[in-house]
């Protein structure tokens, strides 16, 4: 369990995470972030991930709300929403027989204590009947419409069809969900959109996303579409070469490209995307927001959050997800 420093804490309204499962993800997503920031330390063991010891989580969380001790005591004692996944998928292969996230569920369940669930696994579907509908947000990553694609960009996770699946079932079962398009790929280099000049005979198309996947995310009951924007490290360009045979250097401006360690998209060419996605939500009646994609883009793209008080859109929509985090404020903590 943590709370990060740096840049994403400042960004982040849900940036308090918990792990069942650390330092190795079965999903294998070629583009992840979380294991190319591990990987180059020798931290990341898909095979043989850290298992959270839920006794000791259980203790923390009694400790800060009966007692008013430990580390975390001021955000827990606030009920600030617990992120599980946070740099692994909760619901990930090992989960079928370790059960931690099904432990910490039932323990987070017993303290009446929100959580929001990130996931690439049909397996959490399962899992609906042990969760309550005032605490649980639950978030699915779908980045691709095609269950090829994903399959070869995002290995072991369910298909596409799988999770789409299963966001139709949790979402029947009355709960609030999200879909995440997170990393969202560009369907043409940059600037394609939002400088045709640069294109007149057109250019070549890269079979990843298409705005299809906006209509099946909705129609499967998705109250909420967050996108954020591809970004590639030289981790990630390595590992999609390695196994597509694909350099994705093509889609990048060499005039925007770099920034923090990364290749991003310039602002007006995600602007693009980000507008169009929000009008097929107004249509289908579905909310629209953006998360941070590891630049200054985030805050410039506020206006398009359906909730400007959370980018996750959790607030106001789900009982327990009364408080978000804010770094500006000397409590930490922003009230209703």
């Amino acid at each position: 369990m943590k709370l990060p420093s740096g840049g994403e804490v400042h960004r982040c309204f849900y940036p308090f995470k918990l792990d069942a499962y650390g330092c190795g993800c079965s999903n294998d997503c070629l583009y992840c972030y979380a294991k190319s920031c591990l990987e180059f330390r020798s931290l990341w063991n898909p095979e043989s991930p850290s298992v959270a010891d839920v006794d000791k989580l259980e203790k923390i969380f009694s400790d800060a709300l009966s007692n008013n001790k430990g580390k975390f005591k001021e955000l827990i004692r606030e009920r600030l929403p617990v992120r599980l996944g946070g740099m692994t998928d909760c619901f990930g292969d090992i989960e079928e027989f370790e059960r931690s996230t099904y432990a910490i569920i039932k323990m987070l369940n017993h303290f009446n204590y929100p959580y929001l669930i990130l996931t690439k696994n049909k397996l959490v579907a399962e899992y609906a009947r042990f969760m309550k509908k005032h605490l649980a947000y639950i978030q699915f990553s779908i980045t691709t419409p095609y269950d090829s694609v994903s399959k070869k960009f995002e290995g072991n996770a369910s298909s596409t069809s799988e999770r789409l699946e299963a966001l139709k079932k949790v979402s029947e079962a009355g709960f609030y969900t999200a879909v995440r398009i997170n990393p969202l790929f560009p369907m043409y280099p940059d600037g394609y959109f939002s400088q045709k000049k640069k294109f007149p005979t057109g250019a070549r198309k890269f079979r990843y996303f298409d705005w299809s996947l906006v209509d099946r995310s909705i129609d499967a009951g998705a109250n909420t579409i967050i996108a954020g924007f591809l970004r590639l490290s030289s981790w990630n360009i390595k590992w999609i070469k390695d196994k597509t045979g694909q350099d994705l250097t093509w889609l990048f401006d060499t005039s925007t490209k770099q920034k923090n360690q990364a290749l991003h998209f310039s602002t007006e060419e995600k602007r693009y995307y980000y507008e169009n996605i929000r009008e097929v939500c107004w249509i289908k009646g579905a909310d629209f927001s953006v998360c941070y994609d590891g630049d200054d883009d985030y805050e410039k793209f506020r206006y398009l959050w359906a909730n400007q008080d959370d980018c996750c859109n959790g607030k106001g929509n789900i009982e327990g997800f009364a408080k978000t985090y804010d770094f500006f404020n000397k409590d930490f903590i922003k009230q209703g």
